[in-house]
């Protein structure tokens, strides 16, 4: 009898120590902030939602200051017709970030006063809408038209601005299944057929224009740099993370208004050929989502570009803070 409970005894001990191990060896949960999706959720310049009546029209204002003025009849639908209008607006460099947008016409960086994104879909059924047919000629007298007014960014100089709109783009995939950036280039924003450019106007505290059709717009100038330009390429070292997705890589220019989504290609990101000035300095970074869904990041600081750079960059497993710690810098 004595022998059968030391016996027990001895079992009882193994089982406490072996469930001690184990819960010594449990690793800790992942927090919530530190998971990618909820990153980009919290970051992302949100949707917001507008009802106007077609025959009526009417203004909406955003939460960061933006106002489009839709004059009746802005769509080709019946005056009755209640119009659900969706407008994202994305007024800075951490935005542009989260947002997948940059600052890139296919030949130069360009300096942004800010980017908007509009489009709109029928109450009833929800069917997508453009403007109408008389809304996207150019038109100087913004009466007539769908008028934005975009904030000027504070402290921006007073130098003239531009409207420029989406360049359709061919980027063919990252080495990690990167999402689609939301706008790559861009070119200045002119009527078809006739080439005439949209007026614009730049006001002391805000940017003016007509608005060309439901799309991202973008308030624009060229750096147009002296000197040479170079194509620039980075390339993720992903060993560590098998199963990646959402890569990005970004140029982030401390001291101009520019973030540059680079375009993805097989094994690599690259910027558009010949488009980046020699002896410009920006932040290379990479940002992205694991396979089990945490947050991939890596900052290279202050990199001075030159001929034909290929950097290799190696990302790391971090805290949603220190991503939300860098957007807050950049700005």
């Amino acid at each position: 009898m004595k022998k059968i409970l030391k016996l027990t005894a001895v079992a009882a001990m193994i089982a406490i120590t072996l469930f001690a191990c184990r819960k010594n060896d449990t690793l800790p949960e992942t927090k919530p902030e530190d998971l990618f999706d909820n990153l980009l959720a919290a970051q992302k310049s949100p949707v917001q939602l507008f009802e106007i009546n077609n025959g009526t029209g009417g203004t909406i204002t955003g939460t960061s200051g933006s106002k489009i003025t839709f004059p009746p009849n802005s769509w080709p639908v019946a005056n009755s017709v209640n119009v659900i209008v969706r407008l994202q607006e994305s007024l800075k460099k951490s935005q542009w970030m989260m947002d997948g947008l940059s600052a890139t016409a296919q030949t130069d960086i360009l300096l942004s006063g800010g980017m908007l994104n509009l489009n709109a879909v029928r109450k009833d059924n929800g069917e997508a809408l453009d403007l109408a047919p008389a809304m996207k000629l150019p038109n100087p007298n913004l009466a007539l038209v769908v008028k934005a007014e975009v904030p000027r960014p504070v402290g921006a100089a007073n130098v003239m601005m531009n409207l420029f709109v989406p360049v359709p783009d061919s980027s063919t995939g990252s080495p990690a299944g990167a999402a689609t950036p939301a706008v790559l280039a861009w070119r200045p924003a002119s009527g078809t057929p006739t080439g005439v450019q949209f007026p614009f106007a730049n006001e002391p505290n805000s940017y003016i224009f007509q608005l060309p059709k439901m799309q991202w717009v973008n308030c624009d100038r060229f750096y147009s740099q002296p000197g040479t330009k170079t194509t620039i390429r980075v390339t993720p070292n992903m060993t560590a993370f098998a199963g990646a997705s959402n890569m990005q890589t970004l140029l982030v220019f401390r001291s101009l208004n520019c973030v540059i989504n680079l375009p993805a290609k097989v094994g690599y990101f690259e910027s558009y050929l010949n488009s980046m000035p020699v002896g410009s300095v920006a932040d290379v970074v990479l940002l992205g989502k694991s396979a089990s869904g945490k947050i991939l990041f890596k900052v290279i600081s202050a990199n001075t570009f030159t001929a034909l750079q290929n950097i290799t960059i190696t990302p790391d497993e971090v805290p949603g803070a220190t991503v939300t710690a860098y957007l807050n810098s950049v700005n």
